[in-house]
């Protein structure tokens, strides 16, 4: 069974600029990796720092490989000390 994640990003103000991008750059080859099944970065329309990640991976396998990858460890870097918080969710389908 799919496991879905909803990853909220809250970017500092004055680092919003930065986040997005290094935020987009993360999207093209996460959708390449196998199991990944969505991959779309989304604004929140009342909150212009805060960015929502909405993924699916074919399992936890998947998305424990995907957090292992180099690119995920670069957005890591990027944004460091650039946000106020992560939060991120999984969850699993029930109907």
């Amino acid at each position: 069974m799919s496991l879905s994640v909803v990853a909220t990003i809250s970017a500092k103000p004055e680092f919003r600029v930065e986040v997005r991008q290094a935020l987009d750059r993360i999207v093209p080859p996460s959708r390449a990796e196998a199991g990944c099944l969505q991959y779309d970065l989304h604004i929140t329309r009342d909150k212009p720092d805060s960015f929502v990640m909405i993924e699916r991976w074919q399992d936890d396998a998947t998305l424990d490989r995907h957090m292992a990858t180099p690119h995920f460890a670069a957005l890591v870097a990027a944004i460091d000390g650039k946000v106020t918080g992560v939060d991120i969710v999984r969850l699993d389908l029930v109907s």
